[in-house]
């Protein structure tokens, strides 16, 4: 049975839209959360991902219908629409079969989720400008129905791509690139972060207004093996060699630390959570490289890469709330 021959134009909008809505929250949520269940946020996004390109033919057999009574602007957008949508969800696939991780910082993780960003505005322009637009009372029996065959496509071509995945995939959807070999491992930043040059007899770094000496760190670093899982689609297990928060302030009577680097990026944390976040100068008994947070990066087991705060030059307890921020860095 054909999607397109069943179900009506307005059906099929509505189910893109809902598809294109769960794929775009759960990737951002599970493009956030470090802990296990982001492999239901994860399996949620490539299902709704993979729904997409199941109802993809049903969509492309209405356009074609009423392609020629389109002025040509919207003709052109329509294709771009289309084009987008399936480089989108080919780059996703190709990420998580591991078929292609990239080329250098672009990697296909970071495509996708490019791409993702350009492809909302012109969805919502899809919806927004046809004549009859889709309405909750196209959710009816038939739509459910159809939306149950794309879905149950969708894992079908789900379960086959699990099959071709090794072993070395994270919960998280990152691929595993260089454990315990600290050389190999990538140099990412996040967004428009640069790596500066630090000279370690030049870094000062304060801790509760108090400065600490990399010496003194140094001493007191112990091996803690923690997982970088970072957004870009790669994971790496290192030894590294790290003091706990709490260590080096044992008593905090505000409700948040602040962790914020030479650079200026900064990333807000529960004060309550400083057992469980460490001050690393090293890695593997040698030092941290420049790329990897050098001469001190902060180290925040279960949570994504970005919260590791490359390069600290200082640690103060706030009173506002660590909530009270943007789920993802801007800076």
């Amino acid at each position: 049975m054909r999607l397109g021959n069943w179900l009506t134009a307005r059906r099929v909008d509505l189910l893109l839209a809902v598809a294109a809505t769960v794929a775009a929250g759960s990737g951002l949520a599970s493009w956030a959360v470090g802990t296990g269940w982001a492999r239901w946020l994860t399996v949620m996004h490539a299902l709704a991902g993979l729904s997409l390109l199941a109802l993809a033919p049903a969509k492309l057999r209405g356009s074609v219908r009423t392609g020629l009574k389109r002025r040509r602007a919207t003709r052109w957008l329509s294709m771009l629409l289309g084009t987008l949508v399936a480089a989108t969800v080919v780059l996703g696939v190709l990420h998580a079969t591991g078929l292609w991780h990239g080329v250098g910082y672009w990697s296909a993780l970071w495509t996708h989720v490019l791409l993702a960003a350009l492809l909302a505005p012109l969805l919502v322009w899809h919806i927004v400008s046809r004549p009859g637009r889709p309405k909750a009372a196209d959710l009816d029996r038939r739509a459910l129905i159809g939306g149950g065959i794309a879905l149950a496509a969708a894992g079908a071509v789900y379960w086959i791509q699990q099959l071709t995945v090794g072993d070395n995939r994270r919960f998280t959807g990152s691929h595993e690139i260089a454990s315990f070999n600290p050389s190999k491992m990538p140099t990412t930043m996040w967004l428009n972060d640069q790596s500066p040059r630090v000279a370690a007899s030049d870094w000062d770094l304060t801790v509760a207004g108090e400065p600490v000496t990399l010496e003194s760190l140094g001493a007191r670093a112990t091996p803690v093996p923690a997982v970088l899982d970072c957004t870009g689609g790669w994971w790496s297990r290192q030894s590294w060699d790290a003091v706990p928060l709490a260590e080096l302030m044992p008593s905090v009577d505000a409700p948040t630390l602040e962790v914020t680097s030479v650079t200026g990026y900064s990333r807000l944390f529960p004060a309550r959570d400083a057992a469980n976040l460490y001050l690393a100068v090293g890695y593997g008994g040698e030092p941290l490289r420049r790329g990897h947070g050098s001469p001190a990066r902060l180290v925040a087991p279960g949570r994504r890469g970005f919260w590791w705060v490359k390069w600290v030059s200082s640690i103060d307890p706030v009173d506002r709330p660590w909530w009270l921020q943007f789920p993802f860095p801007l800076e």
